[in-house]
Parts: structure tokens; sequence; C-alpha cells
């Protein structure tokens, strides 16, 4: 189940809204939600990398 949880989180990333995370997560405080997701969301760090790998 902690790997589906990850693997899930993972693959939503920043395109699910916070507040509809919340409910799929079952997370009783919003900041616990975003808190969580944050571990997720890596675009800023993908886009370094892809600029470094292609240039």
């Amino acid at each position: 189940m902690h790997i589906a949880r990850h693997s899930f989180g993972n693959i939503a990333g920043d395109t699910i809204h916070p507040l509809m995370l919340q409910k799929l997560y079952r997370h009783s405080n919003l900041g616990t939600t975003i808190n969580y997701q944050g571990n997720f969301i890596h675009q800023e760090t993908d886009e370094a990398l892809l600029a470094v790998i292609n240039s």
C-alpha cells in the first residue's frame, strides 16, 4: 500500500488540485496534503537537468 500511495503521488505531481488530493489521500488537514505532495513535485529540477542534457 505504501508503494502504491507514493506511486500515485509521483504520477499526480502538481497536476491535481490540492483539495482533490486531500480527498483522495483522506487527509483531514490540507497542510498535510501539501507537505506530502511537495515530495513528489520535481518540475523545476527536471527542467534544469534537461537543460544540461540538451545543451
